[in-house]
């Protein structure tokens, strides 16, 4: 009983701070260099999706990431 209050404390602290609840396990995760955040895959989804697709998706990512810190070097010479 004692378990079930404390995981319960836990999960309502995770909604406060917005915290998301995956709907499945994630299985991979990947970054890129100097990138401070995380892509997160999970299983079904690379299961399910085409190889073009996840290549098409990671470097979107990708260019997304260098842009990201492009601007954050350009502001950091402006400083």
């Amino acid at each position: 009983m004692e378990v079930r209050k404390v995981e319960k404390e836990k999960e309502e602290w995770l909604k406060t701070i917005g915290a998301k609840e995956f709907p499945e396990p994630i299985k991979w995760v990947y970054s890129f260099p100097e990138y401070e955040g995380t892509f997160n895959l999970s299983e079904r989804y690379v299961k399910e999706t085409p190889l073009d697709e996840l290549k098409d998706q990671y470097m979107q990512n990708k260019a997304y990431a260098d842009e990201l810190l492009k601007l954050k070097k350009d502001r950091e010479t402006v400083v």
